[in-house]
């Protein structure tokens, strides 16, 4: 059992209340649904439950870079999310890529449903490194490989992880966090 100081545990507790509270936000009757916003913090808060490969970045003040794939859905609700925000010293920045294969420097890549047949995402070690945690978005769980995958439960965001893909990339996802998910475990080598 992991014993955590008084400090640690209650920001886990926070970062744990701030997904619920994202996930609320979707069910939240006197709210207009913002699918997006939702997927939105939910990104945020999957950068602090995943331990990236000490090569992840090339120095200690490199950005923290979540890429879009293709068509950006999120409007500025992903930008406006991470503004101003950093983990272990590594302030967020969103860029847009117009392919996978750009992915070099991205420790987030987020595929759109518009975008994941156009997109596949290589094997890793054939065009690009691993350490990239990849989030899709499909009705089907573990859909296309992705590390992530977003789906909709009525008006809820729910999320599915292949830990077969996370392992393929060398992310380790916090045992909070894969509470909180349905897991899958694809085949794909």
């Amino acid at each position: 059992m992991e014993i955590l100081s008084h400090g640690r545990r209650w920001n886990s507790l926070r970062i744990a209340a701030a997904l619920a509270l994202a996930n609320c936000l979707a069910a939240a009757p006197d709210q207009p649904f913002d699918e997006y916003e939702v997927k939105a913090a939910f990104i945020y808060n999957f950068a602090k439950f995943i331990q990236w490969p000490s090569s992840t970045f090339q120095n200690a003040n490199a950005p923290f870079v979540i890429c879009i794939v293709g068509h950006d859905p999120f409007g500025r609700s992903l930008e406006d999310t991470v503004a101003g925000r950093a983990i272990d010293g590594h302030p967020f920045a969103v860029r847009h890529i117009g392919a996978v294969k750009q992915a070099a420097g991205c420790q987030i890549m987020f595929i759109d449903a518009a975008e994941s047949g156009k997109h596949p995402l290589p094997v890793s070690g054939e065009t690009r490194t691993t350490g990239i945690l990849t989030v899709g978005e499909s009705d089907s769980s573990g859909a296309s490989g992705v590390v992530i995958n977003f789906r909709l439960d009525g008006k809820k965001v729910r999320f599915d992880i292949d830990i077969a893909a996370a392992n393929r990339e060398q992310l380790r996802i916090s045992s909070r966090l894969l509470s909180l998910a349905h897991l899958v475990e694809s085949n794909q080598k």
